[in-house]
């Protein structure tokens, strides 16, 4: 599967704006324009998560992180190199 820069950029700003309430595959989904395919989604999602951008709890809820609102206050560049490391586990929310 091939990675969609814009995409991923339209599933973290739709993250960012559920505010305090998480988002799942499903809400995500509903809420982006056009058909995008729940298994494009998740796997973007997962893409988000590499990169530190976006974590997920043991529930498959998606939320953004710390360095995603930077990614996001930024301009939305989330492939320019952060300042921040990212964190060495980055395991589900708990």
């Amino acid at each position: 599967m091939k990675r969609d820069k814009a995409l991923m950029g339209a599933i973290l700003k739709q993250l960012a704006s559920f505010g305090t309430i998480y988002g799942d595959v499903e809400k995500i989904h509903a809420s982006l324009p056009g058909q995008v395919a729940p298994e494009l989604i998740l796997h973007h999602l997962r893409l988000l998560h590499d990169r530190g951008l976006a974590a997920v709890d043991m529930h498959n809820f998606w939320r953004v992180t710390d360095q995603g609102y930077d990614a996001l206050d930024s301009g939305g560049d989330l492939f320019a190199t952060q300042d921040v490391p990212p964190a060495p586990n980055r395991g589900i929310d708990n």
